[in-house]
């Protein structure tokens, strides 16, 4: 079976309830005017009855009745003897009922014209007794109750169309945000305008929260898909070249007129492009499961003099090659929390770097000191174990050149995967290190910044906290 719309489900729950309510209303409206025409009936009967017992006068024994008016506001009044003969008026002014006389008693009485409402006084004024007798008929106050009745019941099912049709509007125009929001996810999703928003209508409601909830969540993906796109790209512009350099020198080593020493050198070819390849391969997969969260590594105390020490002594025979200097400037004794394997990649990524972008005669400084901590990131410290809170200390590690710099408009992007200044294309590198020493910073809560000026060099700063 079809489910109803949430707008027909609304509709119909807004027609019912409207129907409950109206019929509830004009029960209570039945019940009230009745009641309401049958106490002013009464009411003006009583006070025709008691203004009549006021104002009759006797004389020589009979009612003097020319200032009396037997017929006032609908109540035909009567005078009686206490026999119960008629005494006035002489003419009869409307219908009399039979029914015994009740001093002050309302009630109803049938008779052949109608129902009628009667009341009755006994009194005596200047010695005499009599009743005066009030007929008020109910055929009127009942026809225009039944008319009143009539026209409610004739209205009523207006009424409810007419409530169900603007329901039903009023729905559709509080939903009409819903489908234009719909219809928005549905182009960004085919992804033609991943660019697309949804439009806020600049009101502060719950659909406006969820317009910018679901333009946040766009901007997210769009920005997510321009990385894959960015990604995918990159990584088929970085493999093109391994892999045309490869398949050139296996076509070579294998054709005929190649010597022995030449298919040895296609060899050595492949294998630094394989190898190439394979280094790429491993930075990207570790970037993505650190990206997922997903990296294995552990931490334990490290005392970073010892790593930055090691690694500026292995890449030292490196710098000498590329005719730099590369000097150390390492304190004792800096311990941090965090995974020694990481470090050293991350230090040999900013040094390697640093001697590769320099030029020739120039200098690579690497330094390791401790400071104090500051008042400003002494809530940092809050999930450190074995650290003085006022007197906590942060480790700085910088590693400066003296190379090519990178201009101020690059200096946001150099984070980005496979992102390379112009005048570094024609370099082997992957454009991945810096990514990595990113990715590994971030995974030790240390802040990184990096200071640079075009043809005079590069300075990259980490900071740790110490333990």
């Amino acid at each position: 079976m079809k489910r109803l719309s949430i707008k027909t489900r609304i509709t119909l729950w807004y027609t019912g309830f409207m129907i409950l309510l109206v019929a509830f209303s004009l029960v209570i409206i039945f019940i009230v005017s009745g009641r309401i025409s049958s106490r002013q009936t009464e009411d003006t009967l009583r006070n025709v009855v008691t203004d009549v017992v006021s104002d009759i006068s006797f004389r020589y024994g009979e009612p003097d009745t020319e200032d009396i008016d037997f017929y006032r506001d609908g109540v035909s009044v009567f005078i009686y003897d206490t026999s119960g003969r008629l005494l006035a008026p002489r003419v009869n002014m409307g219908v009399q009922v039979d029914s015994v006389l009740q001093d002050q008693r309302m009630r109803k009485v049938e008779n052949a014209g109608g129902d009628s409402m009667v009341y009755d006084i006994y009194a005596v004024k200047d010695d005499n007794a009599f009743w005066v007798r009030g007929i008020s008929s109910m055929a009127e106050a009942e026809s225009a109750y039944r008319t009143l009745n009539l026209l409610i019941l004739l209205t009523f099912p207006i009424f409810i169309i007419i409530s169900a049709a603007g329901g039903r509007r009023i729905t559709e125009r509080a939903f009409a945000p819903v489908r234009d929001m719909a219809a928005t996810a549905q182009r960004i999703s085919s992804g033609d305008q991943l660019t697309e928003r949804i439009d806020t209508g600049g009101f502060d409601d719950e659909l406006s929260s969820l317009a910018e909830t679901l333009n946040s969540m766009f901007e997210r993906l769009s920005r997510s898909f321009e990385k894959e796109r960015q990604f995918t790209s990159d990584v088929s512009h970085e493999l093109r070249t391994p892999l045309a350099v490869i398949k050139a020198e296996c076509e070579y080593a294998l054709s005929s007129c190649s010597e022995p020493a030449e298919k040895e050198q296609a060899l050595l070819a492949v294998y630094r492009q394989s190898e190439r390849m394979n280094k790429m391969t491993e930075q990207l997969l570790m970037l993505s499961r650190a990206d997922r969260g997903t990296l294995k590594f552990e931490t334990g105390p490290v005392d970073m003099s010892m790593p930055v020490s090691h690694v500026c002594d292995d890449l030292m025979p490196v710098a000498e090659a590329a005719g730099l200097s590369l000097k150390a400037e390492v304190e004792k004794e800096i311990r941090v929390m965090g995974d020694e394997t990481l470090l050293i990649r991350l230090l040999t990524n900013l040094i390697t770097n640093a001697i590769k972008y320099n030029r020739e005669g120039g200098s690579v400084t690497v330094t390791l000191k401790k400071e104090a901590y500051g008042c400003s990131h002494a809530s940092d410290l809050s999930g450190v174990d074995n650290i003085d809170k006022d007197t906590g200390s942060a480790c700085i590690l910088t590693v400066s050149d003296t190379g090519t710099g990178i201009s101020e408009e690059d200096l946001p992007k150099i984070w980005d995967r496979f992102y390379r200044a112009e005048k570094s294309r024609s370099s082997e590198g992957s454009g991945l290190g810096l990514s990595m020493v990113k990715k590994i910073a971030e995974l030790h809560g240390a802040e990184i910044s990096v200071k640079s000026k075009p043809g005079e060099g590069s300075s990259f700063s980490l900071r740790f906290k110490c333990i």
